[in-house]
């Protein structure tokens, strides 16, 4: 079967986050960094997925990203996660051991509401983990946020992708500005809802239409296929 165009996906957003065992920073150095999202970019191009928000902290990842099946998704963090625990062993030392926690969390996210404010609680990560130097979520270079705001060239997101973009304003210039400030504004409920270990966040309808499958939240389908 051919791929899916991305711009007609619709079938799941999550909230795909890991960290380092013990919260080791994972990601301490530039070169760490760098090559974990060139690992997510390259590996994207071979599946259906689209990536509308992502940041990379020093012990653990974000994404914001929508695919048509649970097991692409599992696929593609899965194979990102070996190569980069090879790369860290051969560049680091410390063996074979396993470097993440555990397997990754995927947080089925409700798109309409939801998906706006769980970017803004990914690219907010610097700020609210403190990081030296960023007093903006664009000042931080692994992130998507510049991309949005400033309309730098980003290796995961393409703005033009994201579903809501187009609907903040009819100008570009406008919607960046639309944008910085949205980022600016402080969502009170965000920790709760995508930082509480939750399995799914959206309103009562959304979650009554999920499903688990492989102990993972998926989306029920409306019917038989056409």
């Amino acid at each position: 079967m051919g791929r899916v165009p991305r711009w007609r996906m619709g079938r799941g957003v999550y909230h795909v986050l890991n960290r380092g065992l013990n919260n080791s920073w994972i990601f301490e150095t530039v070169e760490d960094r760098n090559y974990f999202v060139g690992l997510l970019s390259r590996i994207k191009k071979g599946c259906r997925i689209n990536i509308y928000h992502w940041a990379v902290m020093s012990n653990h990842f974000h994404l914001a990203a929508e695919v048509m099946e649970t097991d692409e998704l599992s696929y593609y963090i899965g194979k990102v996660s070996s190569l980069y625990s090879q790369y860290w062993h051969k560049r680091h030392g410390g063996g074979r051991g396993p470097i993440w926690q555990g397997r990754y969390r995927s947080i089925a996210v409700q798109k309409q509401d939801y998906l706006m404010r769980l970017g803004r609680y990914i690219e907010r990560n610097p700020l609210a983990s403190n990081v030296e130097g960023i007093d903006a979520p664009e000042e931080y270079k692994w992130s998507s946020a510049a991309a949005y705001v400033s309309g730098a060239e980003d290796p995961l997101v393409e703005i033009e992708l994201h579903p809501y973009w187009k609907s903040f304003a009819p100008d570009e210039k406008y919607r960046r500005t639309f944008y910085r400030d949205y980022l600016v504004e402080k969502d009170s409920e965000a920790c709760e809802l995508f930082g509480g270990g939750r399995s799914s966040v959206g309103d009562r309808k959304f979650v009554a239409n999920l499903k688990v499958v492989s102990d993972r939240q998926s989306f029920r389908n409306d019917g038989k296929p056409k």
